[in-house]
C-alpha cells in the first residue's frame, strides 16, 4: 500500500513538472500575443484618428468653398488656389521624397493625407522653394556657403515641428512602434483638394473680372464663339486650344474686341462656361459631296471647329481614331471649290452615335 502511494506521489510530481515546463514553453508566446495585441491597437487607434482627421479637413474645405469663402488677401492667392496641375505633382514628388529620404521619429511623420490639410499644404509648398532656392545657391560653385545647414535648422525641422503640433500626425504612445514602410500621397485626396481649389480659383476670379461673350450668328449666347473678361483696361480671352486665359498682349495677333459687341454675363455664368468645354464646340457629319448626303450614303467621319479668338482648330476624326486637322469645314464654307465636301451640323450626340457606328469608338468627343 505504502509503494502505490509513493508511485502516485511520484507520477503527481512529474505530470506538475510537465506542466511547469509547457507553462514556461508558452509564456514568451504569450507574451508575444499580447504585444501584437497592444501594437495592433495603437495602429487601429492611429488610422481612426488620422482618418477622421482627413475627413473632417476635406468637409470643412469643402463647405468654406462652396460658401464663396475666400480671404481676400489683397489679389494674392494662397499656393493651393494658384498651383496648377503640374505644381500640385512635383509637390506630391518631393513630399514623398522627403517622408522617405529623412526617416524621422513617428511623431514627426507627415502624414499620408497632407494634401487635405491646407495648412500643411502651404506649409510645405513653402519648405519645397525654400529648399529649392538653398539647393541651387549651394551648386553654384561661385558660392560657398551654409545654406543647406541653414534651411535644415532653421527650416526643415521647426516645420515638421509646425506641423507635428497643428495636425493629426503618427505618433509612438505608450511602446514603441516600428516606422511602416512610407505611404505614398492619398491620391483621392490630392484629386479631391486639386478639383477644389480649381474651382474656388475661378469663382475668385469671377468676382474681379467683367465677363462677355462673342455671340454673333452662328453662335448664340447658349452656345457662343468665345468668351472675354477685363480687368481695367486688362483684356483676357479663354483659348478654346489650351482651356487657359489668355492676356491680351500690346502689338499681339489677338486684339480685343470692342465691349459693345460681347454679350455679358455674370462671373458665375462665365464659370459655368468655362466648366463645358462642349459648349464652345460645333460638330458635323462629313459627306464625300452633296450628292453622297442626297442619295442617302452614310457619312464618312465627323469634323470639328473651336473658333477660339488667337485660331480657328478644325479637325477631323481619322484613320488610327485620333483627331487630326483639316480643311473640310473651310472648303465646304468657301464656294471657291468646284466639288467641295458636304457637311450636315448635328450635336455632339449624335456625333457619338455616328463614330460609335462609324468607327466603333466610344467617348471620341472628349476635350
Amino acid at each position: 500500500m505504502g509503494e502505490q502511494v509513493e508511485d502516485s506521489q511520484e507520477s503527481l510530481h512529474e505530470e506538475v513538472d510537465r506542466l511547469r515546463q509547457e507553462v514556461a514553453r508558452l509564456r514568451p508566446w504569450q507574451e508575444s500575443v499580447v504585444e501584437e495585441i497592444k501594437k495592433f491597437a495603437l495602429a487601429m487607434k492611429h488610422d481612426y484618428g488620422e482618418v477622421e482627421g482627413a475627413l473632417i479637413g476635406v468637409v470643412d474645405r469643402l463647405n468654406s468653398l462652396e460658401s464663396g469663402a475666400i480671404a481676400d488677401q489683397g489679389g494674392q492667392l494662397p499656393w493651393s488656389l494658384r498651383a496648377s496641375e503640374r505644381d500640385w505633382q512635383d509637390l506630391t514628388a518631393w513630399v514623398d521624397w522627403l517622408r522617405t529620404h529623412y526617416v524621422t521619429q513617428p511623431q514627426l511623420h507627415i502624414a499620408p493625407c497632407w494634401p487635405a490639410h491646407g495648412g500643411v499644404v502651404e506649409e510645405l509648398a513653402a519648405l519645397r522653394s525654400s529648399w529649392r532656392a538653398a539647393t541651387q545657391r549651394d551648386t553654384d560653385p561661385a558660392r560657398v556657403g551654409s545654406d543647406l545647414a541653414h534651411w535644415h535648422q532653421n527650416l526643415l525641422w521647426p516645420t515638421i515641428e509646425r506641423i507635428r503640433l497643428n495636425y493629426p500626425i503618427a505618433e509612438c504612445e505608450a511602446d514603441h512602434i516600428p516606422d511602416p514602410p512610407a505611404q505614398p500621397t492619398d491620391i483621392d485626396a490630392l484629386t479631391t483638394v486639386m478639383a477644389e481649389a480649381a474651382a474656388g480659383r475661378r469663382r475668385w476670379e469671377s468676382r474681379r473680372f467683367t465677363y462677355g461673350l462673342e455671340a454673333d450668328a452662328p453662335y448664340t449666347p447658349g452656345r457662343p464663339g468665345a468668351l472675354w473678361r477685363r480687368l481695367g483696361e486688362d483684356w483676357e480671352y479663354l483659348s478654346l486650344l489650351d482651356w487657359q486665359w489668355h492676356r491680351v498682349e500690346e502689338n499681339g495677333t489677338v486684339h480685343p474686341p470692342k465691349p459693345e459687341d460681347l454679350h455679358p454675363v455674370t462671373g458665375e455664368r462665365a464659370v459655368e462656361l468655362e466648366a463645358d468645354r462642349q459648349k464652345w464646340v460645333r460638330y458635323w457629319a462629313l459627306y464625300v459631296d452633296e450628292a453622297a448626303h442626297r442619295a442617302g450614303e452614310e457619312p464618312t467621319t465627323v469634323v470639328r471647329r473651336r473658333r477660339s479668338p488667337e485660331r480657328t482648330y478644325d479637325e477631323a476624326f481619322t484613320v488610327g481614331n485620333v483627331w487630326a486637322p483639316t480643311t473640310a469645314v473651310f472648303d465646304f464654307f468657301d464656294p471657291r471649290p468646284s466639288n467641295p465636301p458636304h457637311l450636315v451640323e448635328i450635336d455632339r450626340d449624335e456625333a457619338e452615335r455616328l463614330l460609335y457606328s462609324v468607327c466603333g469608338v466610344l467617348g471620341a468627343t472628349e476635350l
